[in-house]
């Protein structure tokens, strides 16, 4: 798989994902893709949640990222997730 097309697929998992948060009023926010690194760097955003409680809990939230990003990339990938809850 070429560097475009991996960017690609990771990219459309985090926008499924970015929908699944949006529906809570969170927000998941690409910090940094980097395929030569294979690293992506995530940041959730809590600012206009009503209900923290709502939001995806921080650890089921890491599984179920790199599960779809699973299903469409195959290499490997460094998931790093900025999340204010774990602060």
């Amino acid at each position: 798989m070429s560097q475009t097309a991996a960017a690609t697929a990771i990219q459309s998992a985090v926008e499924e994902m970015q929908a699944l948060m949006r529906a809570d009023g969170a927000d998941l926010v690409v910090k940094e893709l980097n395929v030569p690194a294979a690293r992506l760097h995530l940041v959730v955003d809590l600012a206009n949640v009503e209900c923290l409680d709502c939001v995806v809990p921080p650890d089921m939230l890491r599984q179920v990222i790199q599960d779809a990003i699973t299903k469409k990339y195959a290499g490997e990938l460094e998931i790093l997730i900025d999340d204010p809850r774990e602060a």
